[in-house]
């Protein structure tokens, strides 16, 4: 089991965003010493202070020069009609060469309507603009000569600088949420990050399972295929007892509950997104924290014994990574909580762990 870290820059009352950046490129250079697989950040617009990162290509540069083992992966690119596959491309490859070698790519469609409603694009066309974008994609990663004539993409025939060696080109994901695109993702042999909405455990295995069998029978829509399962855990924060753990990271993980609730209920009433229908069950939820920490994959808070029980427990239903969101909270605590991670939790539940802390 792998054990990822994943920030969305997220700003304390009287943290600049300059000094919230700077804390974490130490963060995540203190990730790196640990023995945590990858970094990544989302980008977002028009949302803080919870969501501070819109531009993270230039981030994943800067971090790349403060480390050495941990892997960047964009999480996530957002292909829709204000990101054209070209530059998405570009950056990638920028990133990939002065890392060496250490980029992957998350790809998704927004769900996000204020993001979606500032850049003319409606729910019911994200579908088709990820779609042609991740064929655009496939066709820069094969050869450094693109053209492509698509729904949403006319390029003529140009040279891609830098390129891409097509047998190790960085891995490709998609973040997914309904048990439908989790079977897309496998269809195409794509690596799927599954938020599973706080759904619960017995949600998030259908996902896998939908994914773990569709991957088993499908066509690679990339020159490399990529099998990789991973968890978006939106909150997580280790301490060593619960109880401490839960005092922390209370008000974040109540926060993002209230925020995705007041982000998905409004968007399942929209067209594509139907399977959401599903969150009006946890509205009544809305405060308990003990809920959250107990009956959902996508809150982890707890002792590094409670870290342990369930990264086992998701590994035996599949997963391969687990993402963290480690934010949200002061600096010092997440660099206490990253550390405590990283010598009690990563050691037990990652067996190439020597390897990676050598």
């Amino acid at each position: 089991m792998k054990v990822g870290i994943l920030q969305e820059g997220e700003v304390m009352p009287g943290v600049s965003y300059a000094q919230r950046y700077q804390e974490m490129i130490a963060e995540v250079a203190l990730a790196d010493k640990f023995g945590f697989s990858t970094w990544g950040t989302s980008e977002q617009h028009f949302s803080p202070p919870r969501f501070t990162v819109s531009a993270p290509e230039v981030l994943y540069a800067a971090i790349s020069q403060h480390t050495k083992r941990i892997k960047f992966r964009v999480m996530c690119s957002v292909l829709l009609k204000w990101n054209h596959p070209i530059l998405v491309a570009e950056r990638l490859a920028t990133l990939h060469n002065i890392s060496n070698g250490r980029a992957e790519i998350g790809t998704a469609r927004s769900n996000n309507l204020t993001t979606l409603d500032a850049f003319g694009v409606t729910p019911t066309e994200t579908a088709e603009q990820w779609a042609d974008s991740m064929e655009v994609l496939a066709k820069i990663f094969e050869s450094d000569k693109l053209e492509h004539d698509g729904p949403v993409w006319k390029i003529p025939e140009r040279t891609i600088v830098p390129s891409f060696d097509k047998a190790t080109h960085p891995p490709v994901s998609v973040a997914a949420s309904s048990i439908k695109t989790h079977a897309s993702a496998g269809e195409s042999q794509i690596g799927v990050m599954c938020f599973e909405n706080y759904f619960g455990f017995d949600y998030l295995q259908e996902c896998i399972d939908a994914y773990r069998k569709a991957y088993a029978t499908g066509k690679p829509q990339m020159p490399k295929p990529n099998d990789y399962m991973g968890l978006y855990v939106a909150t997580a924060f280790c301490a060593p007892t619960r109880e401490e753990a839960a005092r922390v990271a209370r008000d974040v993980a109540l926060g993002y509950f209230r925020f995705i609730l007041d982000l998905y209920v409004p968007l399942s009433k929209k067209g594509s997104y139907e399977y959401l229908d599903r969150i009006r069950l946890l509205e009544a939820n809305e405060g308990n924290l003990d809920f959250l920490m107990t009956e959902t994959p996508s809150v982890l808070i707890g002792s590094p014994a409670d870290f342990i029980e369930r990264l086992l427990k998701l590994e035996a239903m599949g997963v391969d990574e687990v993402l963290l969101r480690i934010d949200g909270v002061p600096h010092e605590e997440i660099m206490k909580s990253i550390e405590l991670i990283g010598r009690e939790v990563i050691p037990v539940v990652d067996r190439d762990y020597k390897v990676a802390a050598e």
